[in-house]
């Protein structure tokens, strides 16, 4: 059993190193010219949360995420923090569930929060700019969806057995 120090030690450490894997991320280069695609990186770092905690500790992170890069770029409550919040929100719904209610595996998990990340920001998209013709990119970003969560939910897994040994 983990003393209370040291939970709250291993959760800020996810915090911090979500908010430095959005800001990087924030910074690379896709060479896909879809608007909204990135890798998800920081997304790796819920799954973690949420499968070596819970549920309302992944919503956390996820959410001080956003918060924190957004305040760190100077972003806080501009178009991209709603972006940003609206599909990390939906996306962690999605994560939890499925790992509540489903048999998935942490690869479904990953794919499912990884889709809702796309539709999440599909819809704020619509509602702040008024572009609804953003709704005709939503099938390709789905689609993109699924190689990112695979890849995501590789990492989260691979990351969880190495903490998991050194147990």
């Amino acid at each position: 059993m983990m003393n209370q120090t040291k939970r709250l030690t291993h959760i800020t450490m996810l915090i911090a190193i979500s908010i430095l894997f959005h800001l990087i991320e924030s910074m690379i280069p896709i060479p896909i010219m879809i608007p909204g695609f990135k890798l998800g990186l920081a997304n790796i770092v819920g799954l973690i949360a949420l499968y070596s905690y819970d549920a309302k500790i992944m919503l956390g992170v996820n959410i001080m995420r956003v918060w924190m890069a957004s305040l760190l770029r100077g972003m806080l409550f501009a178009p991209g923090f709603w972006l940003s919040f609206s599909g990390v929100l939906l996306s962690s719904i999605a994560a939890i569930l499925a790992r509540k209610y489903s048999p998935m595996s942490m690869y479904g998990v990953s794919c499912a929060s990884s889709a809702c990340h796309v539709i999440g920001q599909v819809c704020a998209v619509s509602i702040l700019y008024h572009q609804f013709l953003m709704g005709a990119l939503l099938p390709i970003l789905l689609l993109l969806s699924i190689p990112t969560g695979l890849f995501t939910g590789m990492l989260a897994m691979q990351v969880l057995k190495r903490i998991q040994t050194e147990r």
